[in-house]
């Protein structure tokens, strides 16, 4: 479980952002705005990330555990992933 979430979460959350586009000249962009239902969404996938990992170290067997340390991995990723999204500026597609 550890391992599904943050693989699956991170890539649900990825289609549900609006597309990234990268520029040359401009650099990398949003195409819009990021509605509070997708910030809710992504802090709590990072949160059950988070909290499944802990679980997985505190509970798990070893072969838990070196799931867990790449479910650790994946959730940095997303968390990476989601705390970009403030740092890149927002303009509409031409298309």
């Amino acid at each position: 479980m550890s391992l599904g979430l943050p693989l699956g979460g991170g890539f649900i959350y990825l289609s549900i952002i609006p597309t990234r586009f990268h520029q040359s000249g401009y650099g990398e962009f949003i195409s819009g705005r990021i509605s509070p239902f997708q910030w809710l969404i992504g802090g709590a996938l990072v949160f059950a990330c988070v909290a499944a990992c802990i679980e997985t170290f505190r509970r798990g067997s070893r072969a838990d555990r070196v799931m867990g340390c790449f479910a650790s991995l994946l959730t940095l990723w997303l968390i990476s992933e989601f705390f970009s999204l403030v740092l890149l500026p927002v303009r509409p597609s031409a298309i």
